[in-house]
């Protein structure tokens, strides 16, 4: 296994850009207010944590993590799917080089319709493959679209709740030395919000707000990360919410399963 300091250094050699500025966004909805607490772990829809290993295919694990969440939630399922499998088989021949989300959701919606299970094609390599699949069998798990969301943290809320997890793209330079169980307040200068600062993907599930004893709130967004259970709060890590921490609210999307 890879230390995690040499993961950080072949992951950040590879520089993975999760942003892209073509797609629609998704505008507010007119749900009802979301509550202060929600954490869809507690409701049994988010995966376990995985890990990328040295390959920089954060798109893939943010991905699949949400369309993996959404089966869950939408129809009640619990699958393994393939992160290798769009690895190997994406049409650019991403491999474990730069890619988005949103391209990633595109292609799974409109070239591959869906996305295979783990058990239908390879366990995870750490590295890009051969693409094994010949277009037809195994048939992938169903995915019909996908949307980008409002960059806006109150919207966000509102669909994380109303519909479940959210991919997005962060600036990970804060997360490289984040300490477990702290909610993580970067700086703008720490942690640059720009769009050109995202270079890599996570997993939004849930939020929360922390009361200190002195009555000061931080409301924080609680997040799935791809580096394994080792890192973070058992694979989380918990960003300051509310004023854009490290780009958190620039590039987010979700997919929809039938």
């Amino acid at each position: 296994k890879m230390h995690f300091h040499e993961l950080i250094v072949v992951y950040l050699f590879h520089y993975v850009h999760c942003f892209s500025r073509n797609a629609n966004y998704l505008k507010p909805i007119n749900a009802a207010s979301p509550p202060d607490y929600f954490d869809w772990r507690d409701l049994n829809a988010v995966s376990p944590v995985k890990n990328q290993g040295s390959c920089a295919a954060c798109w893939a694990f943010s991905a699949v993590a949400n369309i993996e969440s959404h089966i869950k939630i939408h129809l009640g399922q619990s699958l393994v799917l393939s992160e290798q499998f769009l690895i190997d088989c994406s049409v650019e021949r991403t491999g474990c080089k730069n890619s988005t989300v949103l391209k990633t959701f595109a292609e799974i919606v409109y070239q591959f319709h869906g996305v295979l299970q783990e058990s239908d094609y390879y366990p995870y390599s750490d590295r890009a493959e051969e693409c094994r699949w010949n277009g037809i069998n195994p048939k992938p798990v169903p995915v019909i679209g996908f949307r980008r969301v409002f960059p806006d943290e109150a919207v966000m809320m509102k669909y994380l709740y109303q519909y479940g997890p959210l991919s997005a793209a962060i600036n990970s330079a804060s997360m490289l030395n984040y300490k477990p169980n702290t909610i993580d307040e970067p700086t703008e200068e720490r942690c640059s919000s720009s769009p050109d600062a995202l270079n890599h993907a996570v997993l939004i599930v849930g939020y929360n707000t922390y009361v200190s004893a002195e009555g000061r709130k931080t409301p924080f967004w609680i997040i799935k990360n791809s580096w394994g259970r080792e890192w973070g709060d058992g694979g989380y890590y918990y960003l300051v919410r509310g004023r854009n921490a490290c780009g958190i609210s620039n590039d987010v999307s979700f997919s929809f399963v039938d």
